[in-house]
């Protein structure tokens, strides 16, 4: 028997122990990504409100400001939408 039967044979034999859970543990990767998007967002927008203006380079736009607002409201968005597509029961 070749080592890889005989690692077919270990898996099978682990899994038919193996008894189904019966909670799930579902959380969607929008949840963290849209979290972590919304928490750099609101670390630039914090930094655009009270860190040192020099606008010299953007015609005079506070490009920390909008931008960390925008990445603030796009994550909480995303956030939310994985929060709630983990919530809503699933159709089979």
């Amino acid at each position: 028997m070749s080592q890889k039967d005989s690692m077919e044979n270990l898996s099978q034999q682990d899994s038919q122990g193996m008894e189904p859970s019966v909670h799930s543990h579902k959380m969607s990767i929008a949840l963290t990504i849209g979290a972590t998007i919304a928490l750099m967002g609101l670390v630039l927008f914090l930094y655009g409100l009270f860190g040192p203006a020099d606008y010299s380079r953007s015609d005079g736009i506070n490009i920390n400001l909008w931008w960390g607002l925008v990445m603030l409201v796009f994550g909480l968005l995303m956030a939310i939408g994985g929060y709630i597509s983990v919530r809503r029961p699933a159709t089979h």
